[in-house]
């Protein structure tokens, strides 16, 4: 194997230089075509090798210890050795190897990006900088950075335009000065981008006018979509907005690399194959999978491997090792399984984020200030992780990415071949799907004369996702078994032997005893035809006691029950299981409705503050027994972390001042002029009207002389609303 692993910039060097002598000989137009042949010759069979090697790669990263040096160094590095320097301009296209189109450099051998992707510019602009950039490249492995820019949620199209076009341009100078790849992310979170689609065709005519010149700078037209399917000939589909756009950048002359988001958060890249937009003639076109490796398991590795299969070029624009909601539920075994498909592949990544936010998919701690220059003390979990992933992969490919070619901390080991987990896909699918040649008329009416909506007729199931004794996840999906849209919104209610913790994609109505009321968080309160919407929580419960909600019911009636699961029969939508496995809050804050887990360390340890605000450091098994609460011991403090229009993160300090532990747990009460839709480190006791109860979490009911427990939440509000909590009592 080790006569595989090669520096394949000298392979690239190589073919470069015999296609540079063959095209300044001066003995004919015979000897000129011999040695391009030639050169084509060789640059298939380094194409062949490069894939062997990718092939042969087995992810095996650790989140707990750093493999290499992070010391804050950076490196004097001439521009010929640096990504840009050595792969140049990137396309989309064939390589010997791989079953689908993928990323090639401008001497056309297959190339991975390796990517770095920030947290929303409006909130998290001081990320981006110069030496923010060039950490990345000399300590991390990174060669690219993806600039998350929202257009909504407080960003781009909402007061943040003049801050994010100066970032922008920082940005991309700053790339061009190190030798890095950049993607010009249009961040779209939970909605059809057609709906913005005027402003999306102003804002990329514009910076693909400014940088058509440029090498180094890709446009991600759509983050992640949802609420349209990708081609469905309405003319208000993905297929539609992705076509207008991709035109309206080539029509400034420039042909970078697009990359297009794909339906329910950029996970249906499987529907692609039946209309690429290569049918239009479009070329230099990728197709966007975002995964979190704590909720998406072979589900979603399916459809990547359908999309392979079918000739689909897929690009990982966003993933974290956390569950989809951004704060807990890590699961490395399963990051580093993506990890192999991905690499085995050569499809390009970009991680999330480049932050110290305190949620768990941050790269920093949140006690982390610096700004660049990071040791690896100042790593998070998923800091270390992308640090020994990208390092490791690096390394594997003889640095082809890299500026400098040299490699602290540790070597490149030879890969284990695991043949029984080759991702490779097995090309099942047809690659030549049967399709429509761009109809200029929709086949159907896009308003149906007849009735098309309908306030009736949902069923829901739940399943418990993984269960490890003293907590578990669940996931409850509404399902409209109709041929007509549901349009008036949904209440779910049911019985839990437990406490909710956690609550994603929908809102807690009211809490008495074991009894739930949840319903719709607004954006999910349409459901398609044939279709379903999911909301998910984690819990607490004894060991004992089933996880598995009872008496389910949505919007009154019963919703049945079958097994284990309180199924209901009568929803026809084949991919209930991914009809909606993830979103993220207008925060950037990831929320997942499938926490799918295969293993018990997914247990919610890791939602504790990472700072060590929580003074006992681990969870415990309950609160003592014992215990009696100091009434005058605690004091609570609130603020208000971010603030984005119609919603805000916010966090409560609860401090032990007295120079004696306090035991026996705390209860937080406080009026909020908005609705709690995630919340972290503590649980809902009740909800009534606008006044909430929040009780410790239980592991962090205890906290030391002088130390704090931390808890936050996001939540949804009017315009106008302040975010802050108003009467804040702790006892």
């Amino acid at each position: 194997m080790s006569s595989i692993i090669r520096p394949w910039s000298r392979v690239c060097a190589a073919i470069a230089a015999g296609a540079m002598m063959a095209a300044g000989c001066a003995t004919g137009v015979a000897t000129v075509s011999a040695q391009s042949a030639a050169a084509a010759q060789s640059a298939a069979a380094s194409s062949a090798d490069y894939a062997q090697v990718m092939k042969s790669y087995t992810a095996d990263a650790s989140g707990d210890q750093l493999a290499y040096a992070v010391n804050g160094e950076l490196k004097d590095v001439a521009y010929k050795d640096t990504p840009v320097g050595r792969h140049g301009k990137l396309s989309i296209g064939k390589a010997a190897g791989f079953s689908a189109p993928t990323v090639l450099d401008e001497h056309g051998q297959p190339f991975q990006l390796r990517g770095a992707s920030t947290h929303g510019v409006q909130w998290f602009p001081q990320y981006i900088s110069r030496d923010a950039f060039q950490s990345l490249r000399d300590e991390w492995g990174i060669n690219m950075v993806r600039l998350a820019l929202y257009p909504r949620e407080g960003g781009y199209l909402q007061g943040s335009q003049a801050k994010m076009d100066a970032k922008i341009e920082e940005a991309v100078n700053a790339a061009n000065e190190l030798g890095m790849y950049v993607i010009l992310d249009w961040h779209v979170l939970n909605y059809n981008p057609n709906g913005d689609a005027d402003k999306a065709e102003e804002f990329f005519t514009k910076y693909a006018t400014k940088y058509k010149n440029l090498k180094n700078v890709l446009y991600e037209i759509a983050n992640e979509p949802t609420s349209t399917s990708w081609y469905d000939g309405s003319g208000n589909d993905l297929y539609t907005y992705s076509k207008r756009l991709t035109k309206a950048i080539r029509a400034t002359g420039n042909q970078s690399i697009v990359i297009c988001g794909t339906n329910t958060w950029s996970q249906d890249v499987d529907a692609v194959a039946a209309k690429p937009l290569s049918a239009d003639g479009l070329t230099n076109v990728a197709y966007t999978l975002h995964f979190y490796a704590g909720t998406h398991y072979d589900n979603i590795k399916n459809k990547l491997r359908t999309a392979l299969a079918a000739g689909t070029p897929v690009f990982v624009t966003e993933f974290g090792i956390t569950d989809a909601s951004g704060w807990g539920g890590i699961d490395i075994a399963n990051a580093n399984d993506w990890m192999t498909l991905l690499t085995r592949n050569n499809i390009s990544y970009a991680a999330w984020s480049l932050c110290n936010k305190g949620e768990g998919a941050s790269y920093l701690k949140e006690s982390t200030s610096k700004t660049s220059k990071w040791t690896g003390s100042e790593l998070s979990t998923s800091g270390i992780w992308l640090v020994n992933t990208s390092r490791r992969i690096q390394a594997v490919i003889g640095g082809t990415s890299q500026s400098s070619g040299t490699e602290t901390g540790g070597s490149a080991t030879e890969p284990t071949t695991d043949p029984s987990t080759d991702p490779t896909p097995d090309p099942t699918p047809d690659p030549t799907p049967s399709e429509p040649t761009t109809p200029t008329v929709p086949t159907e009416p896009t308003k149906p004369s007849e009735p098309q909506t309908t306030t009736t007729g949902l069923t829901a199931e739940a399943a418990v996702s993984s269960d490890w004794g003293m907590g578990a996840n669940v996931n409850v999906t509404v399902n409209n078994p109709s041929d007509a849209t549901y349009t008036g919104g949904w209440k779910v209610e049911f019985d839990l032997d437990g406490t909710i913790t956690n609550l994603w994609c929908g809102k807690i109505v009211s809490h008495t005893g074991n009894h739930y009321v949840v319903s719709d968080a607004s954006w999910n309160a349409s459901i398609a035809p044939k279709h379903g919407t999911s909301f998910g929580f984690g819990m607490t419960k004894a060991p004992t006691s089933s996880a598995l909600p009872a008496n389910l019911t949505v919007n009154g009636v019963a919703a049945g029950a079958s097994g284990d699961s309180s199924k209901v029969s009568g929803s026809t939508d084949s991919s209930a299981d991914s009809s909606k496995d993830s979103s993220k809050d207008s925060n950037g804050q990831k929320t997942s409705d499938d926490q799918k887990t295969n293993s018990s360390d997914t247990k919610p340890a890791d939602t504790k503050p990472s700072d060590g605000q929580s003074s006992d450091g681990q969870p415990s098994d309950g609160q003592p027994s014992d215990a009696k609460p100091a009434a005058s011991a605690l004091t609570a403090e609130a603020k208000v972390n971010s603030n984005w229009a119609v919603g805000a993160t916010v966090q409560v300090v609860v401090n032990n001042k007295t120079d004696a532990a306090h035991e026996g747990g705390w209860t937080i009460e406080f009026d909020l002029d908005g609705d709690i839709t995630n919340l972290w480190n503590g649980t809902i006791a009740s909800h009534k009207g606008n006044h909430y109860v929040i009780t410790n979490a239980s592991w962090n009911g205890t906290i030391a002389a002088k130390q704090n427990a931390t808890l936050g939440f996001t939540m949804s509000k009017s315009l106008f609303a302040s975010a802050e909590p108003t009467n804040v009592t702790v006892r």
